[in-house]
């Protein structure tokens, strides 16, 4: 009994309860949300326009909960608050399903639960630092855990119907409320000058031209993220292999994650995220021309180098090149650029282009725009040595 008890007592057993609750929840919204906005009779571009409104809600919300999680006496209750009003604020989605209550619901929602993520993981960081714990295996939890439940969602979707997601979502919002109150009590740290002036960092010119990669590419994951599941489904007919499309590009960054450190130091940043983009311009290709459910399901091994490539690399660059004191600027930034202004296009652009030319074809698009960026961006960063802190130090 004791034993036990030591084990749910350990920071890194706590720190990952709270990662998995939230990646859980986060693959029942962004896996089939999209397709209780297509049950609902919504077009491609209004539910483009919902995604992006999520994008650009989240731009501001987070500044707003970090100035209050920097200044709050325990931020592990404020992010519980948060939880709790994103839950509620996700039943509300049922009220009605005219585009413009959707559209104010949904926003609502978003203002809550984009920034549980940034203040959950500086809560996690935190506590890890204190007890000397790796950040790896807590972070693989929640991937795994994305994976699991994606892969069993579906069946229930299947089942009972998209509405279920709404109310899965709602439900698993309040578990990170618990998860949050379960984690080693954080207080706020007065870091609230942290993010001014953050865009002055891009007098960094290695920076800026790491950031004009990253943006195109991450806006074809904001198309990818709003339109692969309905395309999978209604397009292809493979509603069976939405939740297992999911969970094999989940846990195909398990290979990337355990050698994430050593790939960076040998190879850098730039070069890594021109191997991202051959593997993505491969994937998209694929989705784009296939008539095959099983095909474009498999696609999502390719994975394995798109997203998380993009999201380490950029994090870990800042981390190893901006000072100390600027370093959260820096993260802020890539939150603004990568997950803001980077997502909107990719939704609600992509949402126009979909209803205009079909949602494969804007497969097709996205591949394109990452055949542009290896073209553009290889010989720059092959030709030079490794964009990594330890060669800019």
């Amino acid at each position: 009994m004791q034993k036990l008890k030591r084990v749910f007592s350990d920071v890194s057993v706590r720190c990952a309860c709270f990662m998995m609750a939230y990646y859980m929840t986060n693959s029942i919204f962004q896996s089939f949300m999209p397709l209780y906005y297509v049950d609902i009779g919504l077009t491609d571009s209004q539910i483009g326009a919902i995604n992006a409104l999520v994008a650009g809600v989240s731009v501001f919300a987070m500044q707003l909960w970090g100035r209050a999680g920097d200044r709050v006496r325990v931020r592990n209750r404020l992010l519980a608050l948060m939880c709790v009003m994103a839950g509620i604020s996700m039943l509300s989605v049922l009220i009605s399903d005219a585009f413009a209550y959707v559209l104010c619901a949904v926003g609502v929602f978003a203002s809550f639960y984009t920034s549980i993520q940034p203040m959950g993981d500086s809560i996690v960081l935190t506590a890890l630092d204190a007890g000397k714990r790796p950040f790896g295996p807590v972070r693989f939890a929640g991937g795994f855990s994305f994976a699991i439940v994606a892969a069993l969602f579906g069946y229930a979707v299947n089942a009972l119907g998209s509405r279920i997601s709404v109310y899965g979502v709602s439900l698993m919002c309040g578990l990170i409320a618990f998860s949050a109150l379960y984690m080693p009590r954080v207080s706020g740290s007065a870091r609230a000058s942290a993010g001014s002036g953050m865009f002055g960092l891009f007098r960094d010119r290695e920076l800026l031209i790491l950031f004009a990669l990253m943006v195109p590419l991450q806006i074809t994951y904001g198309y990818f993220y709003a339109f692969f599941t309905p395309l999978l489904r209604d397009d292809l007919g493979g509603g069976a292999y939405v939740g297992w499309a999911y969970f094999i590009s989940s846990t195909s960054e398990v290979v990337f994650l355990l050698n994430s450190d050593k790939w960076f130091r040998k190879y850098g940043a730039g070069r890594l995220m021109c191997i991202s983009a051959l593997f993505m311009s491969a994937r998209w290709f694929l989705v784009a021309f296939t008539k095959s459910p099983v095909v474009a399901m498999l696609s999502q091994i390719l994975h394995a180098m798109g997203f998380i490539v993009i999201t380490v690399c950029c994090a870990k660059y800042v981390q190893s090149t901006v000072p100390e004191n600027r370093r959260a600027s820096g993260q802020l930034l890539i939150s603004v650029f990568g997950f803001g202004v980077a997502r909107v296009a990719g939704y609600f652009g992509g949402g126009l282009l979909s209803d205009a030319i079909g949602r494969q074809a804007v497969f097709c698009v996205c591949a394109a725009i990452c055949v542009v960026c290896l073209v553009v961006f290889t010989p720059y960063y092959f030709s030079r040595p490794p964009l990594n802190g330890e060669s800019v130090k």
